[in-house]
């Protein structure tokens, strides 16, 4: 992430900690393609016509907004990390 990058992430945080709830769904489309190509990359060939990475993402924003008043009170990784984190979980639920 450069520094641009943080920065903007850093003042999305700050419109969510203030209410915004926009910019929640704001930080994770800044994010969407990247999070997507990593499923993309991750996915097994043989699963990619049944798998969509779109659904899985979807799927991921839902945890993400659950867990985003937790992430809010003690940010210990850098938003990217953090909704990669919880994008590969249920990436790899949809696998099985």
């Amino acid at each position: 992430m450069n520094d641009e990058n943080g920065r903007d992430d850093d003042d999305l945080l700050l419109r969510l900690e203030g209410g915004d709830e926009r910019a929640l769904s704001e930080l994770f489309a800044r994010h969407w393609e990247r999070l997507r190509r990593m499923i993309r990359l991750r996915l097994d060939q043989r699963l990619q016509g049944r798998i969509d990475s779109s659904d899985v993402l979807q799927d991921a924003f839902l945890e993400v907004a659950r867990q985003a008043p937790e992430y809010l009170a003690q940010p210990d990784m850098p938003p990217f990390l953090w909704l990669r984190f919880l994008t590969m979980p249920g990436f790899l639920d949809n696998q099985g």
